[in-house]
C-alpha cells in the first residue's frame, strides 16, 4: 500500500511538472509557432520598389511595373526607364523617367492609359480617379495640362511665363473639378508663394491665395476642397469653393513651424503625417525631436506618437499608419498613435509597409517580398523558410531591449525630382507629386 500511494504521489508530481514545462516553454504550443502558412515570399529583382494598396502589390522599376493580388499576376508591363520615378494616389499610380516625356498610369484593374508629350516633363501628380496633371518646360515658358481617366486631354494651361511665376506644386481635387497650382514669384527682395485654383469644368481660374516670403513647395487636395500646403514656414489648409461661391478661397488652418520637418506623408481618406526634426531657434514651442504626429484632412491632431532617445531614419505610411525604422528595428503605429508591433531585422532591409491590414506587414529586401502576419514582435529567424517552426517567444528574446516605459503614447506633393540624389534606384512618393527643375532650385533655394 505503501509503495502505491508513493507511486501515485510521484506520478501527481511528474503530471504537475509536465504541465508546468508545457505552460512555460513556448517550443511545446503549436500555437505560438510561425508556420509557413503565416507568411509568403515573392521573388523581386535588384533595385525594384514596392507600392501596396489593400490587398494589391505594385512592384516597379527600370524595366518595367507588375501588380498582384494574392501572388497571382494581373497585368506585367515591360519598358525601359534610366531612373523611375512614381506618383501614387489611393489604387493609381504613375511612372515617368526622370525628365521623360512619357507617363504610364495604372491602377489595381491594369493600365489605364499612357501620356507621351513633346517637351520633358518637369512635374506630374494623379487624383484617387486617375486624373493626371503634368507640367512641361518649353523653351521659354511653362505649361500645364490634365488628362481624364481616358487619357483625354481636358484642360490646359500655356505660356506660364517667369514673371506669372515658376509651377513647383500642383493638385488635382478628388472630385475631379479644381486644379491647384502653387507658382514661386520672385522680386528684387522677396519671395512670395501663389496658390492658385483653377475650374476644371468652367476652363477658368477663380481664386488664389499669397504667402510672402514663403516657399510652399508641396500642395496636396486631400478631399474635394481641402488642399493642405507646406511650405519653408508653415503648414496650412486652403478651403477652395467653386467658382460660383463668393468666398472662392479661404485659409481655414495655420500652423507656423517650430521644428525641421524631417517628412510629410500622406494618408488616402485620412489625412497626413508629419515627423518633426529638430527645433528651431529653440523655440519653446517646439515639439520633441521626432515625433510623429497625425493630422486629419483638416488640420486636426488624430494621434500622437513618440519615444524618448529613438533617432528616426525612414518612415512608411498610409491609411493604417505609419512604419518608422530605427536602424533595422520597424515599429508600427497606428493613426491614433498607439504602438501595434515591432519587426527586429537581422539583415540590410529596403521597406517594411502596411498589407491589407494593420497586423500584415510586406517585408522588401533586395531579392525578395516577404508578406507576414505580425502579431506583437518578430525577428527575422521566424520568417526564414529554412526555419519556418522557429518559436516566436524564443525569437523575441533577440529583439533589441526597448524600455517602454520611455515611450509616450497618446491619442489623439509635390516633392523635387531633382531635388533627390539620383541614384541607380526609382524614386517613389505617397500619394500625389509632381517636380521642380534645376532652375526653380536655385530659385526657390528648396
Amino acid at each position: 500500500m505503501k509503495n502505491l500511494k508513493k507511486f501515485i504521489f510521484m506520478a501527481i508530481i511528474i503530471a504537475i511538472t509536465i504541465i508546468v514545462v508545457i505552460y512555460l516553454n513556448p517550443n511545446k504550443n503549436n500555437n505560438d509557432k510561425l508556420t509557413q502558412k503565416d507568411f509568403k515570399t515573392i521573388d523581386i529583382s535588384s533595385g525594384e520598389q514596392v507600392y501596396t494598396y489593400d490587398s494589391y502589390i505594385y512592384i516597379y522599376g527600370k524595366a518595367g511595373i507588375k501588380i498582384m493580388k494574392d501572388q497571382n499576376i494581373i497585368l506585367e508591363d515591360n519598358f525601359s526607364l534610366e531612373n523611375p520615378y512614381v506618383v501614387t494616389s489611393y489604387d493609381k499610380i504613375a511612372i515617368c523617367d526622370n525628365n521623360g516625356k512619357v507617363v504610364r498610369i495604372y491602377s489595381n484593374s491594369g493600365h489605364m492609359y499612357t501620356i507621351n508629350t513633346v517637351n520633358n516633363i518637369l512635374g506630374f501628380t494623379i487624383n484617387k480617379n486617375g486624373f493626371l496633371s503634368i507640367i512641361l518646360k518649353n523653351d521659354n515658358n511653362y505649361q500645364i495640362d490634365i488628362y481624364n481617366k481616358d487619357g483625354d486631354n481636358i484642360y490646359s494651361i500655356k505660356d506660364i511665363s517667369y514673371d506669372q511665376g515658376v509651377p513647383v506644386g500642383i493638385s488635382i481635387s478628388q472630385d475631379n473639378k479644381v486644379l491647384a497650382v502653387s507658382y514661386i514669384q520672385t522680386t528684387s527682395a522677396t519671395v512670395d508663394s501663389n496658390i492658385v485654383f483653377y475650374s476644371i469644368q468652367d476652363n477658368k481660374l477663380f481664386g488664389g491665395f499669397i504667402k510672402q516670403e514663403q516657399v510652399a513647395g508641396i500642395i496636396k487636395f486631400v478631399d474635394n476642397s481641402n488642399l493642405v500646403c507646406v511650405s519653408d514656414k508653415e503648414i496650412f489648409i486652403i478651403k477652395s469653393n467653386s467658382a460660383q461661391n463668393s468666398e472662392q478661397s479661404k485659409e481655414i488652418y495655420k500652423k507656423p513651424l517650430n521644428n525641421v520637418l524631417n517628412d510629410v506623408k500622406f494618408l488616402d481618406g485620412i489625412g497626413y503625417l508629419v515627423c518633426y526634426g529638430q527645433s528651431i531657434l529653440n523655440s519653446e514651442e517646439a515639439m520633441e525631436e521626432n515625433t510623429l504626429v497625425f493630422y486629419n484632412q483638416s488640420g486636426g491632431e488624430i494621434g500622437k506618437y513618440y519615444k524618448k532617445g529613438q533617432s528616426i531614419t525612414n518612415i512608411t505610411a498610409n491609411k493604417y499608419g505609419a512604419i518608422v525604422e530605427e536602424g533595422r528595428l520597424f515599429t508600427a503605429i497606428n493613426t491614433s498613435g498607439k504602438k501595434i508591433w515591432e519587426y527586429q531585422a537581422t539583415q540590410d532591409i529596403k521597406d517594411v509597409i502596411f498589407y491589407e491590414n494593420s497586423n500584415k506587414a510586406i517585408i522588401v529586401t533586395n531579392t525578395q517580398i516577404k508578406i507576414v502576419k505580425i502579431d506583437k514582435k518578430l525577428v527575422d529567424k521566424q520568417i526564414d523558410e529554412n526555419n519556418t517552426e522557429q518559436n516566436s517567444e524564443t525569437s523575441t528574446e533577440q529583439i533589441t531591449n526597448n524600455d517602454e516605459n520611455n515611450e509616450t503614447e497618446q491619442n489623439s506633393e509635390t516633392t523635387s525630382i531633382n531635388n533627390e540624389t539620383t541614384t541607380n534606384e526609382p524614386k517613389t512618393e505617397n500619394d500625389e507629386d509632381t517636380t521642380t527643375t534645376n532652375e526653380e532650385q536655385d530659385i526657390t533655394g528648396t
